[in-house]
């Protein structure tokens, strides 16, 4: 059983989507600080931002809010003319919470993309870093967990090990936009 975990990022490139795929359960970690100027509310495509604005604060994902939601999409669908059709069929996931509309939009992408992964979402531990990953990954039966290649820079994999769990790292095959590929 592979398991992968990734928090919830808006309208992710390909190879988040590469990697759920890649795996047996996806888990969104919601239960973690926001990243400010990170891709929890915003996505490049042709060197340009799109964003969907937060209120203030480095609250968890969990908790962080849209503000002017719809405001935002129509803006960013109107500014992808191109790609408004692929658009518009996500404009019933865009609301106020954060995690829930791109939980959405991960689930229906997904279904897009003929992704078949089991998509979950964490629950509250005290758990931090390395720890809190392989308690998720035992929650889930993993004997794989499949990281991120960002993940050799702060991963323990003892932990990981003694729990008898293999890790791998994710190899990007396509670096491109999830919208290049619909």
């Amino acid at each position: 059983m592979i398991v992968t975990i990734h928090q919830p990022n808006f309208f992710p490139w390909w190879p988040f989507f590469e990697k759920i795929q890649q795996a047996d359960v996806y888990v969104c970690l919601t239960h973690c600080q926001f990243e400010k100027n990170g891709y929890q509310n915003r996505f490049k495509f042709n060197n340009k931002w799109h964003t969907m604005s937060v209120n203030k604060g480095l609250e968890p994902i969990l908790d962080k809010e849209y503000i002017d939601p719809k405001k935002n999409w129509n803006r960013i669908k109107n500014s992808l003319p191109k790609y408004k059709s692929v658009l518009r069929e996500l404009d019933t996931c865009i609301g106020e919470s954060l995690s829930a509309t791109n939980f959405c939009m991960i689930s229906n992408l997904c279904d897009m993309l003929n992704i078949k992964t089991g998509l979950e979402v964490d629950y509250y531990t005290p758990l931090r870093s390395t720890n809190r990953l392989v308690d998720i990954c035992t929650q889930y039966g993993a004997d794989t967990y499949l990281s991120g290649i960002g993940g050799k820079d702060y991963l323990d994999e003892s932990l990981f090990k003694n729990a008898g769990i293999d890790v791998i790292y994710q190899e990007i095959k396509r670096p491109v936009h999830v919208l290049e590929t619909l």
